[in-house]
């Protein structure tokens, strides 16, 4: 069965572009350009996923998403926002959206995120599995590490312990991948790019999706006075960068 895409965007020419390459790339599109005709076309069927502009004139995207997010933050449909990230982190905080992306869209970006999001919906919910099968499910975690060598390590021993894992390559990122995928820790080095950890560990106690999450912060090199600026909270220290030590360090505190 075709799936189907709700895109909103009040450009013309990003949302006639959008929708052809979606289109040519095997789905079922519907394009309109308000938050108000994005409602109605809800109200009408109910689509797989729903690309959503946020900077747009009336409702605009904000007023789409306070409309069909229920008080636990779900959404009525599976949603792609594409945004300016840095308004992410108060807005969003409450908010279980399947994925962000930064305008102007690379449409092959664009693409990898739609399938990304309609893989991850697909899959079966916990709350419909049998208890049973409960205990196989393999727990997501967000790894925040720009150089690919060290995180295929690090995923590879995350994965014998039992773990899926998810990289992204700095801070930022570290944060917006904790608003959008609820992970059920976090893996950091202490030095992470762009944002420090002690400056994501401040950012996230802010957030209800990070202020109780396990973290597992991981240092290159001895610095003990760097330690100093972190958190202890819900977090787990590793003196160097060898994978099983982390992988270990998130069996213990990632239950």
């Amino acid at each position: 069965m075709t799936q189907r895409l709700l895109l909103v965007d009040d450009d013309p020419h990003i949302r006639m572009m959008l929708c052809d390459f979606l289109r040519n790339a095997g789905y079922e599109v519907t394009g309109v350009a308000s938050g108000e005709a994005a409602l109605t076309a809800l109200k009408q069927s109910t689509p797989d996923l729903m690309i959503l502009d946020m900077g747009m004139p009336g409702i605009g995207g904000t007023g789409v998403l306070e409309q069909i997010t229920n008080p636990q933050g779900q959404t009525q449909v599976p949603v792609l926002v594409l945004t300016a990230r840095g308004e992410l982190a108060e807005y969003f905080a409450d908010k279980h959206i399947g994925g962000f992306l930064t305008k102007p869209t690379d449409p092959e970006e664009l693409l990898t995120e739609v399938q990304r999001i309609l893989f991850v919906e697909s899959a079966l919910p916990q709350s419909a599995l049998p208890r049973k099968q409960e205990s196989h499910l393999r727990k997501l975690l967000i790894l925040a590490e720009r150089h690919s060598i060290l995180a295929n390590a690090h995923c590879e021993a995350l994965a014998n312990a039992g773990f899926m894992t998810e990289v992204v390559h700095t801070g930022a990122e570290a944060i917006e991948s904790v608003i959008a995928r609820r992970p059920a820790g976090l893996i950091l080095p202490l030095d992470s790019e762009e944002l420090s950890a002690d400056v994501v560990l401040e950012i996230l106690r802010k957030l209800p999706s990070g202020k109780q999450l396990p973290v597992v912060v991981y240092a290159a090199e001895v610095k003990p006075y760097a330690w100093t600026f972190i958190d202890p909270r819900n977090v787990t220290r590793i003196e160097g960068r060898n994978s099983a030590a982390i992988a270990r360090a998130a069996q213990t505190a990632i239950h």
